[in-house]
């Protein structure tokens, strides 16, 4: 009886063992898998591609006539008539201000009643000499009388025209500083002429993109309040660049038939400083992560995260333009960049 019980003592022991046995190795396996899969941080990543960009830079500007004078008067005169409205399109030779020729006219009428005397003189004297009846040297006296009395009038006729004031070219004329009846003085500007069709535009180029503008390159532009956009074209670049903005000037022509531009408007101006090659990979803003050093970005790499510096030719607020450090087909991080380090075993959740 005592053995019997000493065997099912045994048993039961030898049961334990076992099961202990198999806990252990349960708990050494599970504690196995868990060092054999550490955890992954679950990131959304952007796989970039180069490609080719326009980059556009926006810079304010002007526009401005493409032709603009003060009208001034040559001489002191009373004006007698003006020949535009305020603020009139006027042509090419339109009369804008007649000033007063009364004198001028009755010194003409006498120097052609002299003009016309010394004529008949002349040829009176020219037929005597030919019968030796005069000197050679009144003939040249009459001739020379004839002649003063001709350039006398060409004088005349200038001082006459000089009181007709008429535009150089077709445009706009502002409002008239001087009225009929009011004195003109030499160098007074009486009013303000503009050609506006075409119009131009101005604006400046930092010194950087200097070489990127050139003659008869397309640029567009929009003015406040307006959605419509314009298109013109590089027509001058100033020769050097100024010290002080160390900026170069740009005029661009635009077409402006229906005068809906107005010299002294200003304007949002847009143009390329990008060359038909060049390319560029973009990556959304959320990506980058800003450093003393500059802006880097996470690339994933084998299931870990890799710190990668780059170089940003441009930005918007939802885009970035990488012009160094990422290469075609790179995956880069834009989620989870907080809880990331170097070497972060990662998880991709969603790839755009």
């Amino acid at each position: 009886m005592k053995n019997s019980r000493t065997k099912i003592y045994l048993n039961l022991l030898f049961a334990v063992i076992v099961i202990a046995i198999q806990s252990c190795s349960s708990a050494s396996a599970e504690v196995s898998n868990n060092i054999a899969e550490p955890f992954k941080l679950p990131v959304d990543v952007k796989v970039v591609s180069a490609t080719s960009i326009d980059q556009i830079e926006v810079v304010s500007g002007s526009a401005i006539s493409n032709r603009e004078i003060a009208v001034v008067s040559e001489v002191s005169r009373k004006i007698v008539n003006v020949g535009f409205t305020d603020g009139s399109y006027v042509t090419k030779g339109q009369l804008l201000y007649k000033l007063d020729d009364a004198d001028l006219m009755a010194r003409l009428k006498q120097v052609d009643a002299d003009l016309q005397l010394a004529t008949i003189n002349k040829n009176r004297i020219s037929a005597l000499l030919k019968n030796d009846a005069v000197s050679q040297e009144e003939f040249d006296i009459a001739n020379a009388r004839l002649i003063s009395l001709q350039a006398s009038k060409d004088l005349l006729q200038v001082e006459i025209q000089k009181t007709q004031i008429t535009a150089p070219f077709s445009g706009i004329a502002g409002i008239t500083r001087a009225f009929t009846g009011s004195l003109a003085n030499p160098g007074m500007t009486l009013v303000k002429l503009h050609e506006v069709n075409p119009l131009k535009i101005e604006f400046s180029v930092p010194e950087k993109y200097s070489s990127a503008v050139k003659t008869s390159m397309k640029i567009s532009f929009s003015l406040p309040n307006v959605d419509e956009q314009f298109d013109a074209k590089i027509t001058a670049i100033e020769s050097e660049i100024n010290t002080q903005t160390r900026a170069l000037t740009v005029h661009a022509t635009t077409d402006n038939k229906d005068g809906q531009l107005k010299p002294g408007m200003s304007a949002r101006v847009y143009y390329s400083t990008s060359s038909s090659n060049n390319l560029g990979i973009k990556i959304p803003t959320e990506a980058l992560i800003p450093g003393a050093g500059g802006y880097s970005v996470f690339v994933v790499k084998g299931g870990v995260a890799k710190s990668t510096s780059v170089k940003l030719s441009n930005r918007s607020e939802s885009e970035a333009l990488i012009s160094e450090g990422l290469v075609d087909g790179d995956t880069v991080m834009i989620s989870n960049l907080l809880r990331t380090g170097e070497g972060t075993p990662v998880q991709i959740v969603t790839s755009k």
